[in-house]
């Protein structure tokens, strides 16, 4: 049976950002002329497809449209493919969308055979849609629909064409993706060749992440940062720490030092068999408010010590690692104390926060978007009461009345000089909300999870560290922009000691 032709039309570049099982990696040797192999690339859970990008699909790679790669072999990541849409499987869960693209790769002559989604297996194109809603819809009640190769080259077409339209409206110079972010692979353990280098180390190391820690570090880093340090803590049992008479199980983290943040990452739980994610949790704060950072050792585990500077006091957070880390960990306490200022010191400081944001009320879930807009209308007006006439809103965000104990709506807002609570003025007479000066503001944190999430803050006061936890739905939107704002905010305002 002769195998169908194609044209030049029928394939799309695509990029793979996360191999589905262990593959060899190559750079081309120049002086022999020949490919040299210089690691081997692991993952940490197999999966029967390659995870790729449509390359150029989105004005920041963070969105860019997402494809499941059917190949006989692995392929390594990072890798540019010249691929063949086979379907677009539009997966439903609650108010998203999320559109993934089925494809093969075009140099694979042995797929020839599959044009459309349909040529496919019955129980590969199960397990294929399977991964999908797991991947991109994250709930088992996901709604999957099905369309031919031609509606995915055009989701594609579209997706390419909105993104040239709004590369072209942004700022002259704005950055395409993350300025820490490398394009190019680079084996663990590999050194910086030279100072004109254009990424460290630790940012190399970014590929070597497994895929869902490349997702958190994706949501919790800004475009403009550097990554100048990072060191993975495996999931062990606390030496220190107790539950139920048991040590208590730290999960596997990530600690990560910026030119903005010193951060502790942690996803709340690893993957179940069905490879759902349960999402993350930092810890940290910004390099200019650290008055100390040690490391000491004992009961066989390595503890970086870190000492936070607020307006009424000092905060001390304790962060366990295996004693062999021990090494690492003193060469990040190192770089931490190298922020505190010297006699005479003539380096250059930040001493700027985030840019002011558009004022934005959203309730994704909300089954009626007018009653919403009357909300945000109320929580606005409230908002230019109650801000100072020089005082800007940083970032701000709606906890929907569903989601609170006396089911009143209430706004979350960030300004250059504090944050606080915004009652609904529909909502009646109500005692005054909370308010809290970022100067008292020690460390921050923020969980981001299915489970449970929330953004969590310590005052200081002088009993000590006082934490002041804001639940809010996983679906909610604006949280994470005000945590952001909040730990870039804590540079411009040094506490008064």
């Amino acid at each position: 049976m002769a195998l169908p032709s194609f044209t030049s039309e029928d394939f799309i570049w695509v990029r793979v950002v996360a191999s589905g099982d262990d593959c060899n990696l190559y750079a081309c040797d120049r002086n022999s002329r020949t490919l040299r192999l210089f690691g081997v690339h692991r993952v940490e859970t197999p999966r029967p497809v390659d995870l790729a990008v449509v390359t150029d699909s989105a004005p920041d790679d963070e969105d860019e449209l997402p494809v499941l790669l059917l190949s006989h072999r692995a392929i390594p990541p990072d890798c540019l493919v010249s691929m063949r849409p086979l379907g677009l499987l539009t997966i439903h869960c609650k108010a998203q969308v999320q559109e993934v693209i089925v494809a093969v790769p075009g140099a694979d002559d042995g797929l020839a055979a599959w044009r459309e989604v349909s040529d496919l297996p019955e129980d590969q194109r199960v397990t294929v849609a399977t991964l999908a809603r797991t991947l991109y819809g994250g709930r088992e009640d996901s709604a999957l629909i099905w369309a031919d190769a031609a509606r995915a080259r055009e989701v594609i077409h579209q997706r390419k064409q909105a993104a040239r339209l709004a590369q072209a409206r942004s700022p002259k110079g704005a950055p395409a993706m993350p300025a820490w972010k490398p394009l190019g692979y680079r084996a663990l353990g590999a050194r910086r060749a030279a100072e004109i280098e254009p990424h460290s180390d630790a940012e190399y190391a970014y590929h070597q992440l497994p895929a869902r820690f490349q997702e958190y570090v994706n949501n919790y880093l800004t475009h403009t940062e550097r990554i100048l340090f990072a060191v993975r803590r495996p999931a062990l049992r606390s030496a220190v720490q107790r539950s139920f008479l048991r040590k208590s199980l730290l999960q596997e983290g990530l600690l990560m030092i910026t030119d903005q943040q010193v951060v502790l990452a942690c996803e709340i739980m690893p993957p179940d068999l069905t490879g759902i994610r349960y999402g993350y949790v930092i810890q940290g704060g910004v390099p200019e408010r650290i008055a100390s950072a040690t490391v000491r050792t004992g009961s066989d585990r390595a503890f970086l010590e870190i000492t936070w500077q607020a307006s009424a006091g000092d905060q001390t957070t304790t962060w366990e690692f295996p004693a062999a880390a021990e090494e690492e960990l003193t060469e990040a306490a190192v770089l931490l104390r190298a922020w505190r200022p010297m006699p005479e010191d003539t380096r250059l400081r930040r001493a700027y926060g985030p840019p002011q944001a558009e004022v934005r009320w959203q309730d994704p879930t909300a089954a009626a978007p007018a009653s919403v807009e009357l909300l945000a209308a109320r929580l606005t007006q409230a908002l230019h009461t109650a801000l100072a006439h020089d005082e800007p809103a940083l970032a701000t965000a709606l906890l929907p009345a569903w989601a609170t104990q006396d089911k009143q709506a209430r706004g979350f807002v960030v300004t250059d000089r504090r944050v606080f609570w915004l009652a609904d003025p529909a909502g009646g007479d109500r005692p005054r909300l909370a308010s809290y000066a970022i100067g008292e503001i020690a460390s921050l944190e923020f969980q981001s999870s299915v489970i449970e999430s929330w953004l969590a803050f310590y005052v200081m006061r002088p009993t000590g560290p006082q934490r002041v936890a804001i639940t809010f739905p996983y679906a909610a939107e604006g949280f994470q922009e005000c945590y952001s704002a909040l730990r870039q905010q804590l540079v411009a305002v040094q506490p008064v000691l």
